[in-house]
Protein backbone atom coordinates (compact mmCIF):
# COMPACT_ATOMS: atom_id res chain seq x y z
CA UNK A 1 0.00 0.00 0.00
CA UNK A 2 1.69 2.85 -0.71
CA UNK A 3 1.64 6.52 1.07
CA UNK A 4 -1.25 7.87 -0.95
CA UNK A 5 -3.83 5.05 -0.55
CA UNK A 6 -2.82 5.34 3.46
CA UNK A 7 -4.23 8.86 3.53
CA UNK A 8 -7.23 8.13 2.18
CA UNK A 9 -7.92 5.39 4.23
CA UNK A 10 -6.78 7.53 7.32
CA UNK A 11 -8.77 10.49 6.22
CA UNK A 12 -12.03 8.22 5.63
CA UNK A 13 -11.93 6.02 8.98
CA UNK A 14 -11.21 9.18 11.28
CA UNK A 15 -14.86 10.52 8.94
CA UNK A 16 -16.54 7.24 9.62
CA UNK A 17 -15.31 7.37 13.71
CA UNK A 18 -17.14 10.86 13.84
CA UNK A 19 -20.25 9.48 12.48
CA UNK A 20 -20.46 6.75 14.70
CA UNK A 21 -19.91 8.45 17.69
CA UNK A 22 -22.70 10.81 16.55
CA UNK A 23 -20.23 13.82 16.68
CA UNK A 24 -20.63 16.63 13.77
CA UNK A 25 -18.00 16.53 11.51
CA UNK A 26 -16.21 20.13 11.11
CA UNK A 27 -14.28 20.65 7.60
CA UNK A 28 -10.36 19.56 8.09
CA UNK A 29 -7.63 20.60 6.46
CA UNK A 30 -5.52 18.40 4.18
CA UNK A 31 -2.62 16.02 5.75
CA UNK A 32 0.27 18.32 6.91
CA UNK A 33 2.45 16.72 4.27
CA UNK A 34 0.41 17.53 1.94
CA UNK A 35 2.15 20.84 -0.15
CA UNK A 36 0.06 23.76 -0.60
CA UNK A 37 -2.97 23.18 1.54
CA UNK A 38 -2.60 26.80 2.74
CA UNK A 39 -1.58 29.45 0.58
CA UNK A 40 -2.39 33.30 0.58
CA UNK A 41 -5.85 33.20 -0.65
CA UNK A 42 -6.50 29.13 -0.96
CA UNK A 43 -7.05 26.58 0.89
CA UNK A 44 -7.04 22.93 0.51
CA UNK A 45 -10.08 20.63 2.77
CA UNK A 46 -10.88 17.42 3.13
CA UNK A 47 -14.28 16.54 1.02
CA UNK A 48 -17.08 15.80 2.93
CA UNK A 49 -16.90 11.23 2.37
CA UNK A 50 -19.77 10.18 4.65
CA UNK A 51 -20.64 13.32 6.86
CA UNK A 52 -24.44 13.25 5.75
CA UNK A 53 -25.68 10.10 6.37
CA UNK A 54 -29.39 10.64 6.11
CA UNK A 55 -31.12 9.99 2.63
CA UNK A 56 -31.92 12.83 1.13
CA UNK A 57 -32.69 12.20 -2.54
CA UNK A 58 -31.16 14.44 -5.18
CA UNK A 59 -29.46 16.61 -2.21
CA UNK A 60 -26.55 18.58 -2.80
CA UNK A 61 -23.54 19.64 -0.35
CA UNK A 62 -22.11 23.53 -0.34
CA UNK A 63 -19.24 24.77 1.22
CA UNK A 64 -19.40 28.55 3.27
CA UNK A 65 -16.60 30.50 3.30
CA UNK A 66 -16.38 33.30 5.63
CA UNK A 67 -14.27 35.76 7.90
CA UNK A 68 -13.98 35.94 11.08
CA UNK A 69 -17.04 38.25 10.98
CA UNK A 70 -18.77 36.35 8.29
CA UNK A 71 -19.16 33.61 10.20
CA UNK A 72 -22.05 35.37 13.02
CA UNK A 73 -23.45 37.00 9.87
CA UNK A 74 -23.73 33.62 8.19
CA UNK A 75 -25.68 32.01 11.37
CA UNK A 76 -27.99 34.90 11.66
CA UNK A 77 -29.18 34.31 8.52
CA UNK A 78 -29.03 30.77 7.96
CA UNK A 79 -30.59 28.02 10.51
CA UNK A 80 -31.33 24.47 9.58
CA UNK A 81 -34.63 23.14 8.03
CA UNK A 82 -35.00 27.14 7.05
CA UNK A 83 -34.76 28.40 2.79
CA UNK A 84 -31.70 29.63 2.22
CA UNK A 85 -30.98 31.93 -1.06
CA UNK A 86 -28.27 30.89 -2.63
CA UNK A 87 -27.03 34.80 -3.80
CA UNK A 88 -27.35 35.73 -0.11
CA UNK A 89 -23.85 37.16 -0.33
CA UNK A 90 -22.19 36.48 -3.82
CA UNK A 91 -18.76 36.41 -4.50
CA UNK A 92 -17.77 39.13 -6.48
CA UNK A 93 -18.70 41.42 -3.27
CA UNK A 94 -18.68 39.13 -0.67
CA UNK A 95 -16.04 40.55 0.95
CA UNK A 96 -16.32 43.98 0.86
CA UNK A 97 -16.55 46.21 3.50
CA UNK A 98 -20.57 46.29 3.70
CA UNK A 99 -20.98 42.92 2.72
CA UNK A 100 -21.70 39.66 4.43
CA UNK A 101 -17.88 38.35 4.56
CA UNK A 102 -19.11 35.12 3.46
CA UNK A 103 -19.90 33.30 0.16
CA UNK A 104 -21.39 29.76 -0.95
CA UNK A 105 -19.77 27.69 -3.33
CA UNK A 106 -21.04 24.33 -4.84
CA UNK A 107 -19.01 21.00 -3.83
CA UNK A 108 -21.32 18.50 -5.48
CA UNK A 109 -24.40 16.36 -5.02
CA UNK A 110 -24.80 14.33 -1.96
CA UNK A 111 -24.34 10.84 -4.23
CA UNK A 112 -20.80 11.57 -4.60
CA UNK A 113 -19.76 11.40 -1.40
CA UNK A 114 -20.44 7.51 0.30
CA UNK A 115 -19.56 5.93 2.78
CA UNK A 116 -18.65 2.86 0.91
CA UNK A 117 -16.04 3.50 -1.12
CA UNK A 118 -12.18 4.98 -0.31
CA UNK A 119 -11.58 8.27 -3.12
CA UNK A 120 -9.64 8.88 -5.48
CA UNK A 121 -8.59 12.70 -4.51
CA UNK A 122 -10.60 13.34 -1.07
CA UNK A 123 -9.52 17.25 -1.27
CA UNK A 124 -11.58 19.97 -2.29
CA UNK A 125 -9.60 23.34 -3.31
CA UNK A 126 -11.36 26.59 -1.66
CA UNK A 127 -10.41 29.13 -4.24
CA UNK A 128 -9.98 26.86 -7.23
CA UNK A 129 -11.71 29.61 -9.88
CA UNK A 130 -9.57 31.84 -9.29
CA UNK A 131 -10.62 35.62 -9.79
CA UNK A 132 -14.29 34.44 -10.80
CA UNK A 133 -17.34 36.86 -11.53
CA UNK A 134 -20.15 34.09 -10.67
CA UNK A 135 -22.52 34.01 -7.64
CA UNK A 136 -22.03 31.11 -6.44
CA UNK A 137 -17.98 30.61 -8.09
CA UNK A 138 -15.30 28.80 -5.89
CA UNK A 139 -12.77 32.34 -6.52
CA UNK A 140 -10.00 33.37 -4.39
CA UNK A 141 -10.19 34.37 -0.25
CA UNK A 142 -8.63 37.31 0.91
CA UNK A 143 -5.25 37.58 0.69
CA UNK A 144 -3.41 36.66 4.14
CA UNK A 145 -7.26 36.67 5.90
CA UNK A 146 -8.14 34.46 8.82
CA UNK A 147 -10.80 32.29 7.17
CA UNK A 148 -13.70 29.20 8.35
CA UNK A 149 -15.64 26.90 6.40
CA UNK A 150 -19.16 24.73 6.71
CA UNK A 151 -20.24 22.15 4.78
CA UNK A 152 -24.02 22.65 4.47
CA UNK A 153 -26.43 20.10 2.81
CA UNK A 154 -29.37 21.59 0.70
CA UNK A 155 -32.25 20.10 -0.83
CA UNK A 156 -32.12 22.08 -4.36
CA UNK A 157 -35.99 21.69 -5.06
CA UNK A 158 -36.84 24.26 -2.32
CA UNK A 159 -33.01 25.15 -1.42
CA UNK A 160 -34.00 24.57 2.02
CA UNK A 161 -30.76 23.49 4.28
CA UNK A 162 -31.18 20.01 5.59
CA UNK A 163 -28.29 19.39 7.51
CA UNK A 164 -24.93 21.36 8.49
CA UNK A 165 -21.69 20.67 9.69
CA UNK A 166 -19.98 22.69 12.30
CA UNK A 167 -17.31 25.86 11.50
CA UNK A 168 -14.20 24.05 10.16
CA UNK A 169 -11.09 26.70 11.59
CA UNK A 170 -10.16 29.51 12.32
CA UNK A 171 -7.35 29.54 9.42
CA UNK A 172 -4.45 31.71 8.87
CA UNK A 173 -3.81 32.11 5.02
CA UNK A 174 -0.20 33.32 4.34
CA UNK A 175 1.22 36.58 4.50
CA UNK A 176 2.97 38.06 1.89
CA UNK A 177 6.06 40.14 2.47
CA UNK A 178 6.36 42.93 0.33
CA UNK A 179 9.36 42.79 -1.72
CA UNK A 180 11.00 45.84 -0.33
CA UNK A 181 11.44 44.17 3.65
CA UNK A 182 14.18 41.72 1.53
CA UNK A 183 17.50 42.36 2.63
CA UNK A 184 19.40 41.39 -0.55
CA UNK A 185 22.45 43.10 1.18
CA UNK A 186 26.08 41.53 1.56
CA UNK A 187 25.13 40.75 5.54
CA UNK A 188 21.77 38.32 4.08
CA UNK A 189 24.39 36.07 2.24
CA UNK A 190 25.75 33.14 3.91
CA UNK A 191 29.28 32.27 3.24
CA UNK A 192 29.20 29.54 1.22
CA UNK A 193 27.02 31.91 -1.14
CA UNK A 194 29.91 34.76 -0.81
CA UNK A 195 32.88 32.48 -1.67
CA UNK A 196 30.88 30.73 -4.45
CA UNK A 197 30.28 34.45 -5.63
CA UNK A 198 33.91 34.99 -5.21
CA UNK A 199 35.48 32.02 -7.38
CA UNK A 200 32.84 32.79 -10.34
CA UNK A 201 34.08 36.42 -10.54
CA UNK A 202 37.57 35.12 -10.87
CA UNK A 203 36.64 32.09 -13.22
CA UNK A 204 34.72 34.54 -15.33
CA UNK A 205 37.87 37.26 -14.93
CA UNK A 206 40.46 34.07 -16.44
CA UNK A 207 38.14 33.39 -19.00
CA UNK A 208 37.93 36.81 -20.56
CA UNK A 209 41.78 37.33 -20.25
CA UNK A 210 42.28 33.95 -21.76
CA UNK A 211 40.06 35.00 -24.75
CA UNK A 212 40.84 38.59 -25.08
CA UNK A 213 44.87 36.87 -25.54
CA UNK A 214 43.32 34.46 -28.29
CA UNK A 215 41.87 37.37 -30.06
CA UNK A 216 44.90 39.76 -30.05
CA UNK A 217 47.00 37.30 -30.88
CA UNK A 218 44.22 36.08 -34.19
CA UNK A 219 44.41 39.32 -35.21
CA UNK A 220 48.35 40.33 -34.93
CA UNK A 221 48.94 36.79 -36.59
CA UNK A 222 48.13 37.62 -39.81
CA UNK A 223 49.39 39.54 -42.31
CA UNK A 224 48.21 40.18 -45.96
CA UNK A 225 45.03 37.77 -45.39
CA UNK A 226 47.81 34.90 -44.52
CA UNK A 227 48.67 33.61 -41.23
CA UNK A 228 52.38 33.93 -40.12
CA UNK A 229 53.88 31.83 -37.53
CA UNK A 230 56.02 32.72 -35.15
CA UNK A 231 59.34 31.63 -36.37
CA UNK A 232 58.70 33.22 -39.79
CA UNK A 233 57.90 36.57 -38.35
CA UNK A 234 61.09 36.98 -36.97
CA UNK A 235 63.78 38.16 -39.33
CA UNK A 236 67.32 37.19 -39.81
CA UNK A 237 69.82 39.50 -41.96
CA UNK A 238 71.56 37.52 -44.08
CA UNK A 239 75.23 37.95 -43.89
CA UNK A 240 77.94 36.90 -46.62
CA UNK A 241 81.88 37.20 -45.65
CA UNK A 242 83.36 39.87 -48.05
CA UNK A 243 85.87 36.64 -49.27
CA UNK A 244 82.80 34.43 -51.03
CA UNK A 245 80.90 36.57 -52.97
CA UNK A 246 79.48 35.72 -56.38
CA UNK A 247 82.31 34.54 -59.22
CA UNK A 248 85.26 34.94 -56.96
CA UNK A 249 87.31 32.00 -56.04
CA UNK A 250 87.00 30.97 -52.53
CA UNK A 251 90.50 30.96 -51.60
CA UNK A 252 91.35 33.96 -53.36
CA UNK A 253 91.34 37.53 -51.36
CA UNK A 254 90.38 40.59 -53.09
CA UNK A 255 91.74 42.88 -50.63
CA UNK A 256 94.72 42.22 -52.42
CA UNK A 257 94.45 42.42 -55.96
CA UNK A 258 96.87 44.22 -57.49
CA UNK A 259 99.18 41.27 -56.49
CA UNK A 260 96.84 38.85 -57.01
CA UNK A 261 99.26 37.07 -59.26
CA UNK A 262 101.35 36.77 -56.13
CA UNK A 263 98.83 35.21 -54.30
CA UNK A 264 97.52 32.63 -56.06
CA UNK A 265 95.70 29.10 -54.60
CA UNK A 266 98.81 27.48 -54.78
CA UNK A 267 101.18 29.35 -53.00
CA UNK A 268 98.66 30.18 -49.98
CA UNK A 269 96.97 26.87 -49.44
CA UNK A 270 99.25 24.70 -47.22
CA UNK A 271 101.53 21.96 -49.17
CA UNK A 272 101.15 18.35 -48.26
CA UNK A 273 104.38 17.10 -46.94
CA UNK A 274 106.51 15.41 -49.74
CA UNK A 275 107.35 11.60 -49.43
CA UNK A 276 110.77 10.24 -50.06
Amino acid sequence: MNTHNAIRLVSLLSIWMLAAQGQIFQPQLAPANFLGRITSNTVILQQPYCVFTQTCPGCEIWLVAALSTGTGNFNALVNISSPISLSVSPYPTAFLPSSAQFFLTRVGPLANFPCNTAPAFPYFTVGADGICTGINCNGVLPVGSIVSFRYLLIDPSNYTVVNMTNWGGPFNLTTLLSYQTINDGLSARSGAMVVITTLLCVAGALLLLVFFIMLCVSCCGKKDGKTVTVMSSIRIPRYDTHNLKEHVHPYDNQAYEPDAKNYSTSQTLPKSPVRK
